[in-house]
C-alpha cells in the first residue's frame, strides 16, 4: 500500500463527497498481435468471429435486462443503441474484409479497427462526441473478450469501496455502480457526458474524471477522498484532511435532502414572477434525474448523439425509438426536441464533413441540415412520428434568416403531406420554434416570432457571437460577460417583442443556470 500523500485535480462530474479505500480497475487491452492465417483458414475464422458476435449479443442483452430491472428503462437505453452498434452491417464487414485481405486472426481485425475509430473520434474537437467512442470500444471489447477461450470477469472487492480505473466503460459502469458498494469513482479519462458521469449522477456517487494518471499513483486498498463537487482527489491524507472532508461531506448531504424537500415547490422569482423550470439533456439516462430534481419538461435534448451510437447514419426508425422514448417517459411534460446541430467542430466520422478553417461560423446546425435534406427529413419523420404524445416540440437551431424558416416550414409541409399519404399518425400542430443563437436573429425577432411558435435564447452561442469573444480561450475570457449591459439591453428587448406576440420564450445556457443571470 501506497503511503504518499497526493493532490489531483480533475472534472468534477458528479457533485458530492466520498472516502473510502481504493478498488483499482484493470484496463481492457487490445492486443497488437498480427497471427496470420491461411486462406484455408479464412472461412473458420469468419464463422469464428460470428460466433463471438453473437454471444456478445446475448451479453448485451442480459445486461440491459439486469440495467432495465434495478435502474429503469432509461438506463438500459444506452444499452439498446450498444445492440445497434453490434448490428451495424458495416462493422462487421469491415472487420471481416480485414480478416480475408491480410489472412489473419479476428482479434487483430478487431483491435485495427477499434484502434482506428478511437483514433477517429480523438480528433473531434467537442467533448460530449469525443465521449461516445466509448460505446463502441465496450462493444468492440466483448466482441473480443469472447474469442478468448476463457476469460474471467474481474472480482469485485467486498464491502464498501471508491472505484479508481484508467476509463470505464458503459457496461461496465452500470454493472459496478449498481452494486450499492460503491462510494465514488476516480478516473484517467472521460468526461461531463460519459455514460459513467450519467450514471454516477443518478445514483448521487461523487466522481471525479479526467485525472490522467491516478492509476499509476494508487494501489488497491489505499485511503482516498473524491470530491466531485470541485474535481479533486486526495490520496491517503492525513487525519486532518480527512476531518475536513467528511464534515464537507455532511454539509453537501443535508444540502441535497433539502434540495429534495424544495424540487415539489413552485419555481418563481423573489419578486413574485413565475416561471417553468426545464430540464437540457443530452441522453434518455438522464430524465428521471432531471424531474427528481424539480423539472417540469425537458427544454433542450441535443439529438446529436443518436449519430455517434452508430457507425453508419442513423434511420428513421432509430431517431424515432429515441424520441418516442423519451416523449412517453416525460409525457405530459413537453419535451423540446433540437434538430442536429453539427458540421464544424461538432463533426462526425459517418458524414465526411470537411474541416473549415472557421467552424463556429460554417456549415453547422440549420445550415447543415438544408444543404443535407435526405439527413434533415429523416430527422423530422421520426419526430412527426413521436409527437402523437402531443408534448413534443420542434426546435431549430442557428437560424439566420427568414428565408431559413420558410425553408425548414416547406420541407415540414412536405413530411407532413407524406405521413398522411401513408396513413402515418402524428401530431399536425406540432409548434415549431427557433433558437436565438446570432445576433441578426435577435435583431430581427420581432418579424421572424410572426414566423414560428416560440423561441428559445441560446445564450452561450448569442453572447459569444454578440460580444465576439471564445469563452474557451483564457487569453480573452474575462470579456465573456453574461451580466454585460449591452446584451442584457438586447435579452430585453428579445422578450419583449416575443411577449407582444403573445407568444413562449425561454432561455437556456449557463445563463438560464444561473440564479443571479436567471
Amino acid at each position: 500500500m501506497a503511503t504518499e500523500y497526493i493532490r489531483l485535480r480533475g472534472i468534477g462530474v458528479s457533485p458530492g463527497v466520498a472516502l473510502g479505500l481504493v478498488q483499482l480497475e484493470e484496463q481492457v487491452v487490445f492486443s497488437d498481435r498480427k497471427e496470420s492465417i491461411t486462406f484455408a483458414q479464412i472461412k473458420e475464422e469468419i464463422q469464428r468471429l460470428q460466433r463471438s458476435f453473437e454471444a456478445t449479443k446475448q451479453e448485451i442483452i442480459e445486461i440491459k435486462n439486469q440495467v432495465k430491472d434495478k435502474l429503469g428503462k432509461e438506463h438500459a437505453f444506452i444499452f439498446e443503441a450498444h445492440l445497434m452498434i453490434l448490428e451495424d452491417q458495416s462493422l462487421r464487414e469491415e472487420i471481416e474484409n480485414l480478416i480475408k485481405k491480410e489472412k489473419v486472426r479476428a482479434e487483430w481485425a478487431i483491435a485495427t479497427v477499434h484502434n482506428h475509430y478511437m483514433r477517429v473520434f480523438e480528433t473531434l474537437e467537442d467533448e460530449y462526441f469525443r465521449q461516445r467512442r466509448f460505446d463502441l470500444s465496450d462493444v468492440l471489447s466483448k466482441v473480443y473478450r469472447h474469442l478468448q477461450p476463457y476469460s474471467p470477469e474481474t472480482v469485485d472487492e467486498e464491502g464498501e469501496r471508491i472505484l479508481v480505473a484508467h476509463e470505464l466503460l458503459p457496461s461496465e459502469a452500470a454493472r459496478k455502480l449498481n452494486k450499492g458498494n460503491i462510494l465514488g469513482v476516480a478516473l484517467d479519462m472521460g468526461g461531463q457526458t460519459s455514460h459513467t458521469a450519467i450514471l454516477a449522477r443518478s445514483l448521487n456517487i461523487p466522481a471525479v474524471v479526467g485525472l490522467r494518471d491516478i492509476t499509476t499513483k494508487v494501489q488497491d486498498g489505499d485511503v482516498i477522498i473524491v470530491d466531485g463537487t470541485d474535481g479533486e482527489v486526495i490520496i491517503n491524507p492525513p487525519l486532518a484532511i480527512r476531518k475536513e472532508f467528511l464534515s464537507k461531506k455532511r454539509k453537501y448531504d443535508d444540502y441535497l435532502k433539502e434540495l429534495r424537500k424544495t424540487s415539489t415547490l413552485v419555481s418563481e422569482t423573489l419578486d413574485g414572477f413565475r416561471f417553468t423550470p426545464l430540464a437540457n439533456i443530452e441522453l434518455p439516462e438522464e430524465i428521471s434525474l432531471a424531474f427528481s430534481l424539480g423539472a417540469e419538461g425537458i427544454g433542450l435534448f441535443r439529438s446529436e448523439f443518436i449519430y455517434l451510437r452508430s457507425t453508419t447514419i442513423p434511420s428513421e426508425q432509430d431517431h424515432y425509438h429515441i424520441y418516442s422514448q423519451i416523449a412517453k417517459k416525460a409525457y405530459p411534460s413537453p419535451v423540446y426536441i433540437r434538430t442536429i446541430d453539427i458540421g464544424g467542430e461538432k463533426n462526425i466520422p459517418q458524414l465526411n464533413i470537411e474541416r473549415e478553417p472557421n467552424p463556429a461560423l460554417g456549415l453547422r446546425a440549420i445550415r447543415f441540415s438544408l444543404k443535407n435534406r435526405k439527413i434533415f427529413k429523416t430527422q423530422l419523420r421520426a419526430i412527426l412520428r413521436a409527437s402523437v404524445q402531443k408534448n413534443v416540440r420542434l426546435l431549430i437551431p442557428m437560424v439566420t434568416e427568414i428565408e431559413e424558416i420558410e425553408e425548414v416550414k416547406w420541407i415540414l409541409r412536405e413530411v407532413k403531406d407524406e405521413l398522411k399519404r401513408e396513413k402515418v399518425d402524428f401530431d399536425p400542430a406540432i409548434p415549431l420554434g427557433i433558437m436565438i443563437e446570432v445576433p441578426a436573429a435577435a435583431t430581427l425577432v420581432d418579424e421572424m416570432i410572426k414566423e414560428v411558435d416560440y423561441v428559445s435564447i441560446g445564450t452561450n452561442d448569442l453572447i459569444q457571437y454578440y460580444l465576439a469573444v471564445d469563452r474557451s480561450n483564457e487569453l480573452v475570457a474575462y470579456l465573456y460577460k453574461p451580466l454585460h449591459p449591452s446584451l442584457l439591453r438586447l435579452l430585453e428587448e428579445i422578450i419583449n417583442h416575443v411577449s407582444e406576440a403573445g407568444k413562449e420564450v425561454a432561455v437556456c445556457g449557463e445563463m438560464a443556470a444561473d440564479p443571479l443571470s436567471a
